[in-house]
């Protein structure tokens, strides 16, 4: 009765041992190149952290996994002008189109880095990303955090933290967003010239400060909001927000600078931190105690919710489409640097932060 039994079944527990060994020899095979996956991306890593050693001025563009269309128009305009900074003879130099750079000038001064998150993303997406990765070596990949709004201070915090620990030449961080147009030549070439105390006479005509002190141990540089009210309702609700019924002074998020000190206080302490929806406002919490923090409001910062116009001295412009982008570069090609628009126009108008008056009168519009 068994050897019928086992005739009858033959075939069903032949086939039932072939698909089990072929399903160990796929598991052992995936686990394979999972592992493989790991060590290469940990070696990529490891080799990103060398070649960015010297770097003193780090660009974070917040970014998302389906941007790419965004990010290859920063590629491909504002982010060449990175070499229009260059070492000469110890010296960092801006000259306008510079492209013939000996092999000592081009040392890693200025290095973008687009900041995404891919826990949660689906295979393809997250393959895509890391192609993208190994042909432009400039994304920082934060696998630990689902790329949402609600993260976006924690992908500041986790890209700081990272900076922090791996960039030890490191002296500013420039964040941004990717639909931001950054003059990220004229910001260095102002870091370099003027920071932290940017007081110079040609920029008293764009810049407030809050104190004039005969030494600072760090420079917060934007264009700030002290008189924004608490989002309590819709998208940008902010459930956690307790401080006061205004938010706190902050540079807004569509282009600032920190200094060292500010992302190592940050990258240090980083547990203990409260974090809000909108990244910005979290910095001005995470900036507000800090003693002997130049803060500096900077009109030539276009950085509100809205465009104000375009003026040729602005050095960030958000809320700008890939077709402004290349709009404006063609203008800047054209004129050796000078002319950021093709015609200079004034949409909303601006301010100057006064320091002097608590935070809800600080932002009369001229």
């Amino acid at each position: 009765m068994l050897r019928g039994y086992l005739r009858k079944y033959r075939t069903m527990v032949l086939a039932s041992v072939v698909f089990f060994y072929l399903g160990c020899c796929l598991t052992i095979n995936f686990t394979r190149i999972e592992c493989a996956n790991k060590t290469s991306s940990k070696k990529e890593l490891e080799t990103q952290v060398q070649s960015l050693s010297k770097v003193q001025y780090v660009v974070i563009i917040l970014s998302s996994p389906n941007n790419d269309l965004h990010r290859d128009a920063v590629r491909t305009t504002w982010g060449n002008y990175v070499n229009n900074i260059f070492v000469e003879n110890g010296e960092i130099i801006y000259k306008w189109n510079h492209n013939s750079m000996s092999e000592q000038s081009q040392r890693n001064v200025i290095k973008l880095l687009f900041v995404v998150g891919t826990l949660g993303l689906s295979g393809i997406k997250a393959d895509k990303l890391r192609n993208e990765q190994k042909r432009n070596k400039d994304i920082l990949i934060l696998d630990n955090i689902e790329d949402t709004y609600k993260n976006l201070s924690l992908k500041v915090l986790n890209a700081l933290s990272w900076i922090s620990e791996n960039l030890k030449e490191m002296k500013y961080v420039i964040k941004c967003d990717d639909d931001s147009f950054v003059r990220i030549d004229l910001i260095v070439k102002n870091l370099n010239a003027f920071a932290p105390n940017m007081n110079a006479p040609e920029l008293n005509k764009f810049v407030t400060f809050k104190e004039q002190l005969p030494t600072y141990k760090g420079l917060y540089w934007g264009y700030f909001s002290g008189h924004a009210e608490v989002f309590l309702t819709g998208r940008w609700q902010e459930k956690g927000w307790f401080l006061c019924d205004k938010y706190l002074p902050y540079a807004l998020g569509g282009g600032y600078v920190i200094s060292r000190r500010i992302v190592d206080y940050i990258a240090q302490n980083m547990d203990l931190l409260s974090y809000y929806n909108a990244e910005d406002v979290s910095m001005g919490v995470w900036t507000a105690s800090l003693n002997a923090i130049n803060r500096v409001h900077d009109v030539r910062f276009d950085t509100e919710w809205k465009s104000r116009g375009c003026k040729d001295n602005m050095l960030i412009r958000h809320k700008q489409t890939s077709s402004d982008m290349f709009q404006m570069h063609k203008s800047l090609a054209q004129s050796d640097g000078h002319k950021l628009c093709g015609t200079e126009e004034i949409n909303r108008k601006t301010y100057f932060y006064n320091w002097n008056v608590l935070p809800s009168a600080c932002c009369k519009r001229n």
